[in-house]
């Protein structure tokens, strides 16, 4: 049985496609930069890519597909760039990586401990959001997260005045609904001010 042969040539240009999802290159002959003339060429090569997974990395001069022909076609099992950052990658890890020039550096790591990494690059944010009345949930809990300039239940105050100096009881505030104002007290509220918290930590 015949077996269509696997070569490696080097991606001149990406696309991706608006109509389908699809990503497609135009190759060349590996090693023949300064012959193109003669280079062998494909144009509209669709890149394999696995479900769940869609990229379009960013073009070195290392940048090469490693294609398999299927008669005329031409179809680019994968992209490798030897050339690019190199990516410390430790023993029994899995890394996602950025695959642009810029992004290399922003990973995301299941580390070999069990420990999960993310890191961005080039003081990029990190942006978690779910949709509809979907939750964002850290360490399995259940309550509300309190950010700057949400309202505080703080508590009521009574002054009760008599024959002896006046008396002040103060009721914590509790969870649930805002405090109300008891006959002849006041209900204490608030907000967290501007500026506390996590600095770097948004909800």
């Amino acid at each position: 049985m015949d077996e269509d042969p696997i070569d490696a040539f080097k991606v001149l240009s990406l696309a991706t496609s608006t109509t389908r999802r699809v990503l497609t290159a135009q190759v060349a002959g590996v090693g023949s930069e300064g012959a193109d003339a003669t280079a062998e060429r494909f144009d509209d090569v669709e890149v394999a890519q696995p479900a769940g997974l869609m990229a379009s990395p960013a073009l070195t001069a290392t940048t090469e597909a490693l294609a398999v022909r299927r008669g005329d076609e031409l179809i680019a099992l994968f992209l490798i760039d030897k050339g690019a950052n190199v990516q410390a990658v430790e023993a029994g890890e899995t890394r996602l990586y950025g695959a642009g020039t810029q992004n290399a550096t922003t990973v995301i790591r299941l580390r070999s401990n069990g420990a999960i990494d993310i890191t961005s690059a080039n003081n990029g944010a990190i942006n978690i959001s779910a949709h509809g009345t979907g939750d964002v949930v850290v360490n399995g809990g259940s309550k509300r997260i309190a950010r700057e300039e949400d309202a505080l239940n703080v508590g009521t105050l009574v002054a009760t005045a008599g024959p002896y100096p006046v008396l002040f009881t103060y009721a914590a505030g509790t969870a649930g609904v805002p405090a109300v104002a008891p006959p002849g007290g006041v209900a204490l509220a608030g907000v967290l001010t501007t500026g506390t918290g996590a600095a770097r930590f948004k909800g």
